[in-house]
């Protein structure tokens, strides 16, 4: 039964530390969203500035006679969607330093800032990270099957006769503390209870079925344990591939805009067009950054379920 209880105990111990391990994970990905909203802004201040230079130009050709009132105001209309996507970044910003002052356990008005840019931080040597049965959640599982076999066992124990030993000391006269006549009593007393009926009976299968359930609980929880392992390298390399992909197509879609742009200056090309390849620039860079976003999150999570 001591047994039993330290196992348990053990137990507790390990799944408080997994749990402080998935707290630490749960602060990461807020910072990583901290980071991409911080980039975010960035991007959409750039796309800002250009959306109203090219407004200008076009108000420019516009009273030269160069394009039609619909042309502008289809500028004018971008520039202020892109406008209304930068003042939703910026509460984003505000909304992920809330959340992450929340897990830090502050509360202050303090906008919190990244100390580092968000970037893809790759690692080809995680593919080779394997499960660890050292984990703590699954050292916790094998404590507390651990801790049913052992409340079996007693349980099984209670068939045997029980064992008490006792003993007393004890000092006699007529004068206190002079110790002159001693005595002492040393025995054992030995009982067994053989009329319990079925419930000793009833709780010995009541143990062994805990330790059985136990003993597949967590065969089980490794089984799913190796699955979500599994499950997140394959998805780490997908967001691998997907990252290469998204950084090609904002260069392509970064040379597009550059070759429209000054074709648009030279009265060469048209607003619309122009609107496209800005809107397409534009997106193509948010996607990667929520690409880079996921790929950092996701080695994060690799590295969590082989710590």
């Amino acid at each position: 039964m001591r047994k039993a209880a330290k196992a348990k105990s053990n137990a507790m111990e390990l799944q408080f530390s997994r749990t402080k391990e998935a707290i630490e994970l749960e602060v990461t990905k807020a910072y990583m969203q901290l980071q991409l909203a911080y980039k975010a802004v960035e991007v959409l201040e750039k796309a800002q500035e250009t959306a109203l230079a090219n407004k200008k130009i076009a108000d420019k050709n516009f009273e030269l006679g160069y394009l039609q009132k619909s042309d502008v105001l289809s500028v004018e209309v971008y520039v202020t969607e892109v406008q209304n996507q930068l003042l939703t970044a910026k509460s984003n910003v505000q909304n992920a330093s809330d959340y992450l002052q929340f897990l830090m356990g502050e509360n202050s008005n303090t906008t919190f800032k990244p100390s580092e840019e968000l970037s893809a931080n790759l690692d080809l040597n995680i593919y080779n990270n394997e499960i660890s049965t050292a984990r703590a959640d699954i050292e916790a599982m094998e404590n507390s099957a651990d801790a049913y076999k052992n409340m079996h066992q007693a349980s099984k124990m209670s068939y045997l006769p029980r064992l008490n030993a006792f003993g007393s000391y004890e000092l006699y006269d007529d004068k206190a503390f002079t110790g002159n006549a001693n005595g002492y009593i040393v025995g054992a007393q030995l009982s067994w209870n053989l009329f319990d009926g079925f419930k000793r009976i009833g709780k010995t299968q009541k143990t062994k079925a805990d330790f059985e359930k136990a003993q597949l609980n967590l065969e089980q929880y490794k089984n799913q344990s190796q699955l979500q392992f599994n499950q997140a390298k394959r998805q780490l390399k997908d967001a691998e591939n997907t990252l290469n992909l998204t950084k090609l197509a904002v260069e392509q879609s970064k040379e597009a805009l550059r070759i429209r742009n000054n074709r648009f200056k030279q009265g060469l090309e048209k607003s619309s067009d122009l609107l496209i390849s800005e809107t397409q620039y534009l997106q193509k860079q948010l996607t990667y950054l929520q690409t880079v976003f996921n790929y950092n999150y996701t080695k994060k999570t690799v590295e969590f379920l082989t710590k």
